[in-house]
């Protein structure tokens, strides 16, 4: 029995590497949460608390880098939908934390082979990597009675560059805000 692969041999090899080239690419996730009864046409102002980051030395407030990316993609999908920026006095309080982890993968171990004097449990060489991915949680909260109205938290794999979390927060607000109750 000859399968489609057949003709071309490596073929398979080829989707299988594609596969795993992309996956990557595709590893967004998005999660919302609607506080119940919410009247969001009553919503016409926001104001901001300080954006805060979480890093290898704690959590910061007012991030540098991260801080004015998050501000500027949250705010850009903020007023599409309507709401204003107000520096007291909002309908909505705009609470944000972001998150960047690492975490290592193994790919492979290496044991000895072809010897009687080694030991062949112990491994010669392991190979691995750091997959790094970034969090990005928004919560809005309704002045009135303190509670959250909405949230959203949108996880993504990230470059191991500083710069590549940056570039991705954007994307990363726009498809959570895809969830938001009033539509652009």
């Amino acid at each position: 029995m000859t399968d489609r692969f057949s003709a071309f041999p490596h073929a398979a090899a080829i989707c299988l590497l594609g596969t795993i080239l992309l996956a990557p690419c595709q590893a967004r996730k998005v999660k919302t949460v609607t506080g119940e009864n919410i009247d969001f046409g009553s919503y016409k102002t926001y104001q901001w608390l300080p954006p805060k980051v979480l890093g290898k030395a704690g959590v910061s407030e007012d991030d540098a880098v991260l801080g004015p990316a998050i501000k500027n993609a949250v705010n850009a999908e903020l007023m599409a939908r309507g709401l204003k920026e107000v520096f007291e006095g909002g309908d909505l309080l705009v609470s944000t934390v972001a998150l960047r982890a690492a975490s290592p993968q193994l790919e492979a171990v290496i044991f000895p082979m072809g010897s009687r004097a080694l030991d062949y449990t112990t491994p010669i060489a392991s190979m691995g990597r750091y997959n790094h991915e970034g969090t990005l949680v928004v919560n809005l909260i309704d002045t009135r009675t303190k509670k959250s109205a909405w949230a959203g938290l949108t996880t993504e794999t990230i470059g191991s560059n500083a710069g590549a979390g940056v570039k991705k927060i954007p994307g990363a607000a726009a498809a959570m805000f895809k969830k938001y109750p009033v539509k652009k």
